[in-house]
């Protein structure tokens, strides 16, 4: 018996069923995280990697730009520096090499110099061991109790999934000190490795305007906005790959408008041990 040719109106039917079979498939995806499981990570995680004292370092080449803005935003003039972050003791020290694209002189190494050797004769003063059990968490409970967070959705962040979440202020926050005002004014977003809780990236912004002080005859902010990436190298250490501070505000009977950018590259292992020579 010969087989039946297939009409076109038959495979028109099949190839939609095809497609809604596919789409009910896909409506069914893995549910978002509870906040307060991810939140719950990033705290243990903070924990472990502050407490971690086996842990390899990085040295690095930094690059920090700082414009000057006008009114639009536009830049009007800028400081280009480069740094060599270097380990001393097992402890990071931003030794500039560059400014503007050019070479420091003499006097200016020289000044280096005795900057880094003031850095080492402080580190040699204290007990290692002791200040790296003083590392403070800057994730603490305290802190993300003070905000009210919501899982949006899962994202890719420099190729790994992540989990973001937007956090908002919480009202009749207590404001012991000028800290906490600062806190209770910043909402934004961060971006959380799913595997390894550690925040991939930020994007953090001033809620409102803010007194400095002296009712603010000293100066206000009216915008500051952060935005950071990290890294994960591979054996599993975060490193700050880059950052941004925009300032926007009044001092005195002046206005400030600034931005600050650092970008880190060209990261190379050293064991905590090893230290830098003058």
């Amino acid at each position: 018996m010969n087989a039946r040719p297939v009409s076109n109106a038959v495979c028109a039917k099949v190839f939609v069923a095809l497609l809604l079979t596919g789409a009910c498939f896909s409506s069914h995806s893995e549910p978002l995280p509870k906040s307060a499981d991810v939140l719950a990570r990033i705290v243990a995680r903070t924990s472990a990697v502050t407490e971690a004292t086996n842990a390899c370092s990085y040295v690095y080449e930094k690059r920090s730009l700082v414009e000057e803005l006008n009114s639009h935003g536009e830049a009007v003039r800028s400081t280009e520096k480069i740094y060599k972050v270097v380990l001393v003791q097992g402890w990071p020290f931003s030794r500039l090499i560059k400014v503007q694209g050019k070479p420091l002189s003499e006097a200016e190494s020289r000044r280096e110099d005795q900057r880094e050797q003031e850095f080492r004769n402080k580190i040699t003063g204290h007990n290692l061991d002791d200040m790296a059990k003083k590392k403070e968490n800057w994730i603490t409970p305290e802190l993300l109790s003070r905000y009210h967070f919501k899982v949006l959705s899962k994202e890719l962040c420099r190729g790994r999934q992540a989990i973001l979440l937007e956090f908002t202020p919480k009202k009749n926050n207590p404001q012991n000190d000028i800290k906490d005002r600062i806190f209770d004014r910043l909402a934004g977003r961060i971006w959380v490795d799913e595997e390894e809780a550690e925040i991939a990236k930020l994007d953090v912004h001033l809620t409102e305007e803010f007194s400095l002080g002296w009712l603010g005859m000293l100066g206000s902010l009216k915008d500051c906005r952060l935005m950071g990436e990290r890294g994960r190298m591979p054996d599993g250490t975060w490193v700050n790959a880059k950052h941004t501070l925009l300032v926007v505000g009044r001092k005195l009977l002046g206005t400030m408008r600034y931005r600050t950018t650092e970008e880190s590259n060209d990261f190379r292992q050293e064991p905590p041990s090893i230290s830098s020579g003058l």
